[in-house]
């Protein structure tokens, strides 16, 4: 006798959140940065890949494969409503305000 074994399609996980790339958690985590607000901010502009840049302490905010804007660690705190964790001293080159997707209420 031989037994059928019924096979099942595997089904199609969809992804909880963004992509997020970053070398230095133990850092963040110990200047008491909370990666859920990675979360909040990619749901809210679409963002599919945040890839974190030590030297400006500050997320690249890719969607759809491209870089659109940035996000630094200082100002994700601000907007959850933390304080200021750093003094960034090499800061990234600002997108320019028209360009910008991230609203920030001091931009």
């Amino acid at each position: 006798m031989t037994e059928e074994v019924k096979r099942k399609r595997a089904k199609k996980v969809e992804p909880t959140g963004p992509e997020i790339i970053c070398d230095e958690k133990t850092y963040l985590i110990g200047k008491e940065f909370k990666f859920e607000w990675l979360n909040g901010l990619a749901e809210q502009y679409g963002f599919d890949k945040l890839e974190y840049v030590h030297k400006f302490r500050a997320f690249r905010c890719y969607r759809d494969g491209r870089h659109v804007d940035w996000a630094d660690i200082n100002d994700l705190s601000l907007i959850n409503g933390g304080r200021r964790l750093v003094e960034i001293r090499l800061k990234h080159q600002t997108v320019s305000p028209r360009r910008a997707v991230i609203q920030y209420p001091w931009r």
